[in-house]
């Protein structure tokens, strides 16, 4: 509970199922944008966005959900004037840091409660954002993952309510989750093989040379069990023995 308003049962039971629609991204996708399109059921708004950005290259990454279907967007540099603008004042008052300055990568920002309508269309950036129908924006931060930020974005354009605290406190509790299934997607994107838990431990203690028979006693099972699990690995990896199977995760062991 915030202020007024009760996350009801439903509300949290709505947000869980959003959560769960991770069927197969398409291709390169960076997100999954069947849970796109379920939070903006949830939260209506004209346009909800899943942004990575290397500032240090100007690179952003976009995968959006509007009423046009799902868009794919990757810009780099200022390629024309209104990237040239946001760059420019990206670390300015208006601009887009966000929790880059901060270091909160924890706190949904409300862009209403930052600057009234009229104030943030009369900076440069707002202007132009402005001049898109934009009103208002609500910007859900992520810890960055190797250094690239990592952002949720909702948008509301003129003619639609400000986001209610009710909405802003379900991103908030959705937040965690967001970034758990975007480390997922990267994993993917970086060609991790999809293992069970108790797997991954039976390589994990593989990779550190251990026997069969040292496995089965540190997680307190039998040799046969951990045959099992070695075998169903060799099927999943497409190899034939523990060596290849190490090699061929040893650079997600760090992650898994």
């Amino acid at each position: 509970m915030t202020g007024n308003w009760v996350m009801t049962d439903t509300d949290v039971g709505d947000l869980l199922d959003v959560l769960e629609r991770c069927e197969p991204a398409a291709a390169d996708d960076i997100f999954y944008a069947g849970v796109l399109a379920g939070l903006r059921e949830l939260i209506p708004c004209d346009d909800i966005t899943f942004q990575l950005m290397d500032v240090a290259e100007q690179r952003v990454n976009l995968l959006c959900v509007t009423d046009d279907g799902v868009q794919r967007e990757e810009c780099h540099g200022a390629e024309d004037e209104f990237l040239r603008l946001f760059w420019r004042q990206f670390w300015e008052e208006d601009g887009c840091a966000g929790p880059l300055s901060t270091g909160d990568y924890v706190t949904v920002l409300h862009q209403a409660e930052t600057w009234s309508t009229r104030a943030y269309a009369d900076t440069p950036l707002g202007s132009q954002f402005a001049a898109m129908g934009v009103k208002d924006e609500v910007l859900v931060p992520m810890t960055p993952l190797g250094g690239i930020d990592r952002r949720l974005l909702l948008f509301r354009n003129a003619g639609s309510p400000e986001f209610s605290e009710r909405e802003k406190g379900m991103l908030a509790l959705a937040r965690p989750h967001i970034a758990e299934l975007h480390t997922r997607r990267d994993r993917e994107l970086r060609g991790e093989p999809h293992l069970t838990p108790r797997q991954w431990e039976v390589l994990r203690r593989v990779a550190t040379g251990a026997s069969n028979t040292q496995i089965a006693r540190a997680l307190g099972v039998s040799e046969a069990t951990v045959r099992k699990h070695l075998e169903n690995v060799f099927v999943r990896l497409g190899v034939q023995s523990r060596t290849e199977a190490v090699a061929r995760v040893l650079a997600f062991m760090d992650v898994a």
